[in-house]
């Protein structure tokens, strides 16, 4: 297994938390009120800090046996989140979401630091399981980022019934945050029904039995469900405002149960 320095993930943990202090006193600072977040320094050093950031969530997948837990998922979905944010930032106007979305990367990362490291995961060799994989992490980036926008979306419908000339007076539009909100949601949703997929037809081809009904299962699909009937609603119903923020925040949390919330019981509760 590749080995990275012991203090790297803590120097990485640093970034993340300046990057989030920055953001915020930018935030607040009228001076930068109207520039873009793409436009400044530290959506360029947000950039520098996943290139650093990319061997601590993909080393312990890079050995010819892949190891993976509670620590590893923190570091490879934060990875994952902030990297689709970085990118969709350039064709679209998501200032705002950086206040919300480093502070949670910085968090999430410092609680990957005090975990231990997962165990062997030789499932994880199969190329099958590996395209499984990445298309989960790819549906776990996609709707933390649709979950950042559903707080953002929270805040924003405060600051449109009580004004003021705070943090949240440079939000983006509610209405821009909604469209852009289900936008993700709808993309994230068809990779996370690809995830459910894949993983039922791969158990099949690699073990020979079709998938257990454990607790991970269940979550996700409860997540799942959760997303599709709120998609259906907006289609048929029109649902929007709070009934999209709190059904995505819902959604978004039985997700987190499914992987990450298991693994830490299993990682730094019960050591196994």
């Amino acid at each position: 297994m590749p080995i990275l320095h012991p203090h790297f993930a803590t120097l990485i943990w640093l970034g993340y938390v300046a990057l989030a202090a920055w953001a915020w006193y930018n935030h607040r600072n009228p001076a930068n009120s109207g520039r873009p977040y793409r436009h400044t320094p530290a959506h360029w050093l947000l950039g520098g800090l996943l290139l650093i950031h990319a061997p601590l969530a993909f080393f312990p997948l890079a050995s010819t046996l892949p190891h993976f837990g509670a620590r590893e998922a923190l570091a490879l979905l934060t990875w994952v989140a902030v990297l689709i944010f970085w990118v969709a930032a350039w064709p679209i106007r998501l200032d705002g979401l950086q206040t919300i979305l480093l502070p949670v990367a910085a968090f999430s990362l410092g609680i990957g630091l005090l975990v231990p490291a997962g165990h062997a995961t030789p499932w994880l060799i199969s190329p099958l399981m590996q395209a499984h994989f990445a298309i989960a992490m790819l549906a776990y980036g996609f709707l933390a980022v649709a979950a950042g926008l559903a707080v953002l979306m929270r805040l924003a419908d405060h600051e449109l019934h009580h004004p003021s000339r705070g943090l949240l007076h440079q939000l983006p539009p509610l209405l821009a945050l909604e469209r852009l909100l289900f936008s993700t949601l709808s993309l994230g949703f068809t990779l996370l029904t690809a995830t459910l997929a894949t993983g039922a037809i791969f158990a099949e081809e690699l073990f020979g039995h079709s998938l257990i009904l454990n607790h991970k299962i269940v979550f996700s699909l409860a997540a799942w469900t959760v997303f599709g009937a709120l998609l259906w609603g907006r289609q048929t119903r029109g649902w929007r405002g709070r009934i999209a923020v709190n059904w995505t925040l819902a959604g978004f949390t039985l997700l987190l149960l499914a992987y990450i919330g298991s693994r830490f019981v299993l990682d730094a509760v019960l050591h196994r």
